[in-house]
């Protein structure tokens, strides 16, 4: 538990940060204006017609906590936490702008399931991406963690005694 304890902090202060950005220093409005001009243009091109991109949807939070796990999760290489931040925000952008799709004309709230995509689709990612260091956290030696004495290694280090 203490080795968890210093990627917690991080996690918080990373994302209490990006938060305050998001929220007070124009991070949301600068989003909008990406989502807006990038996103449209991206939907004439695949040919998607119809879809009113909104700017500054709440859901769109989403991306601090995967940036804040990336970032402190413990036993990701340089290489894998920096290819999986890049993949997993642009597979949030895409769902950000399919999410506008499932809007329904005149109601003012998103569907139910798109929605719960939306919410979970950040930890989804962040497990696909963290999955060989999630892995060797939770696994010692190579072997679960389970209190069963098929999992454990005796303390003499002898084979456990057969259960015939």
């Amino acid at each position: 538990m203490k080795r968890l304890i210093l990627p917690i902090l991080g996690f918080l202060v990373i994302t209490l940060a990006l938060s305050f950005y998001w929220e007070e220093a124009g991070g949301r409005q600068a989003y909008a204006v990406f989502l807006k001009t990038k996103g449209a243009g991206l939907l004439d091109v695949l040919g998607i017609e119809g879809v009113r991109v909104a700017g500054g949807r709440i859901r769109y939070i989403n991306w601090i906590p995967f940036v804040g796990l990336m970032l402190v999760t413990p036993g990701l290489t340089l290489k894998r936490r920096f290819v999986g931040l890049v993949i997993g925000l642009f597979l949030l952008f895409a769902t950000h702008l399919g999410l506008n799709a499932t809007q329904v004309r005149g109601e003012p709230q998103l569907p139910l399931v798109p929605s719960l995509v939306s919410d979970t689709l950040p930890f989804l990612i962040w497990i696909v991406a963290a999955f060989p260091a999630l892995s060797r956290l939770f696994l010692v030696n190579g072997e679960g963690k389970g209190d069963g004495d098929e999992t454990q290694k005796p303390e003499n280090d002898q084979p456990p005694p057969s259960r015939e």
